[in-house]
């Protein structure tokens, strides 16, 4: 009798990006090869998949690492959740349910944790790309102070550091608990096995899913005449979204011509500043769409010469490029995570940058515009057939073995 999974995942698609997306094509495959699915999730309305049951709670909604993860310990407790663990076999970690594993593994169950971050091995769950594969404590503590007044810009959450600190140690004990850990890049899972060597024997590696209808759409480029660059990660300083506003005073400092559309969630400040660089712009066209649908995003590609993807982080396996693949848009992307995986043996090798690096985005962005119409759709072409075939192992297999 095949396993019954349960999956706890504190948001669900359409909530949430690239992460939740992965599970709701994972929960798809699951169902879909027969398996009996339940799915626990904060999120009130989540994407319907065929054959899963879901239940919705309150407990997981809060998005405090603290509050989160008290309340889940309130979880633990609720007899229909007890109830649950008893009648199924798998317990499939996709996000930071960490607290529960101890519950699952007295019940007997295999649990498997999907990392789409780096949660065991960092306070803050990323790594950038300028701090060692291993750090020390020292570093570590300076990381997560850094990390609080940059990427979240709230100096008062820095007193809670500290007790923070002392959760994510925490959950590393947790974490090791698990049966298997599923790493979605070869370089993630080096970075995870270099942090944390114990966790070396469970880790599996299991590039994430294609979305079926990004493969199956009959793509249809049109580019604009000017070339056009589409940044799609909102106002994250992580996304390295400082950078944006540097490179388009130098393009228009330089006379280059050229389009900009930014689309994403951006604080008012933000897009006030936006609003405030175009209109001094004299070469530069600029877009500002903030949040927009999904489909929205899909239509920008269809004009799009390329993604313009500045992240600081070592990204694990970026939906953004994912995506930006299917879609035949040529990714200017930075040299970190899982981006050279994705990339490598196509010429879009050719434009990957040094995260951070100003001169480089330049330099990449120039050979792009010296491209003509017909070898930028070569080229989207090539990355649309390399990402066709990436993703070749059913992490649905993974998590039921």
């Amino acid at each position: 009798m095949p396993p019954k999974v349960l999956t706890v995942s504190e948001i669900f698609w359409p909530e949430g990006g690239g992460a939740e997306l992965a599970t709701r094509l994972i929960v798809e495959q699951l169902s879909r090869t027969g398996y009996e699915v339940t799915v626990v999730t904060g999120t009130r309305k989540p994407e319907p998949v065929p054959g899963v049951e879901f239940r919705y709670t309150p407990l997981l909604k809060a998005s405090n690492r603290l509050v989160r993860w008290g309340l889940m310990e309130a979880l633990a407790q609720q007899r229909w959740f007890k109830e649950l663990l008893k009648s199924h076999d798998v317990l499939y970690v996709p996000l930071a349910a960490y607290p529960l594993i101890p519950l699952a593994k007295k019940h007997g169950l295999r649990v498997v944790v999907h990392l789409h971050n780096y949660a065991p091995v960092r306070y803050h769950s990323v790594k950038y790309y300028f701090e060692p594969d291993a750090p020390t404590l020292s570093q570590e503590l300076k990381l997560a102070l850094y990390h609080e007044l940059y990427a979240h810009r709230n100096p008062a959450r820095t007193a809670l550091i500290p007790l923070s600190f002392a959760l994510y140690k925490r959950s590393r004990a947790w974490i090791r608990q698990a049966d298997t850990i599923i790493c979605v890049s070869k370089r993630q899972a080096e970075i995870v096995t270099k942090s944390a060597p114990e966790l070396a024997d469970k880790i599996r590696v299991a590039y994430n899913p294609i979305p079926p209808e990004l493969v199956s759409l009959k793509l249809e480029k049109a580019l604009d005449e000017v070339p056009t660059i589409l940044y799609v990660s909102g106002d994250s300083h992580v996304k390295g979204f400082y950078i944006i506003p540097r490179v388009m005073h130098i393009l228009d400092k330089k006379k280059v011509k050229m389009k900009f559309i930014t689309a994403g969630s951006y604080r008012q400040k933000n897009i006030r500043m936006l609003k405030n660089l175009a209109r001094k712009l004299s070469f530069l066209e600029v877009q500002i769409l903030g949040k927009v649908d999904h489909n929205k995003v899909v239509e920008l590609h269809k004009t799009a010469w390329a993604l313009l993807f500045p992240s600081i982080i070592e990204e694990p396996l970026p939906y953004a490029v994912v995506e930006s693949m299917a879609l035949g848009t040529v990714p200017v992307a930075s040299r970190a995570g899982g981006v050279l995986e994705m990339l490598e043996g196509t010429r879009a090798t050719e434009l990957i940058f040094q995260p951070g690096n100003i001169e480089n985005i330049m330099n990449r962005l120039e050979i792009l515009t010296s491209m003509n119409d017909s070898e930028v759709i070569a080229l989207g072409n090539e990355l649309r057939e390399k990402i066709k075939s990436f993703s070749n192992i059913l992490v649905s297999n993974i998590i039921t073995k």
